[in-house]
């Protein structure tokens, strides 16, 4: 199902934007010209045993980075860096033929390493016996 939303255009880039991003948030600007980053979600486990409950903050990034220090140094750990996972930029989407690409290409290369180096065995072998085996 898709939704036909009325475009204005955006006031920073001039590129097409929804007319609902200015109406019910109040961005006369499009996502792409935004300079705030993305929130992350920080997951903790509170409680012991069976009173033990799973909770998810969403923080921007540099809170999350900032309590993360505080929970290192709480701890005593010298430098454990916040993760902060961003999956538009990553190589490889979740998605079948995706995955089978990078599958076939690692495939590949190890292939060709194979054949190099069994390239490079054939090459080592002393020469009368390469000429025995001419004969046969």
């Amino acid at each position: 199902m898709t939704q036909n939303l009325e475009m204005i255009p955006c006031t920073r880039c001039g590129n097409d934007m929804p007319k609902l991003r200015l109406d019910s948030y109040g961005y006369n600007f499009c996502i792409s010209c935004s300079d705030v980053k993305p929130k992350v979600g920080r997951i903790r486990v509170v409680g012991e045993g069976d009173y033990t409950a799973t909770e998810m903050d969403v923080l921007d990034q540099d809170t999350a980075r900032r309590l993360q220090e505080l929970e290192n140094v709480s701890r005593g750990v010298k430098n454990n860096p916040l993760e902060i996972l961003n999956y538009d930029e990553d190589e490889i989407l979740d998605d079948s033929k995706a995955i089978e690409a990078a599958t076939d290409k690692i495939l590949d290369d190890e292939l060709e390493e194979e054949i190099i180096d069994l390239e490079d065995d054939e090459e080592e072998l002393p020469e009368d016996e390469l000429e025995d085996e001419d004969d046969e």
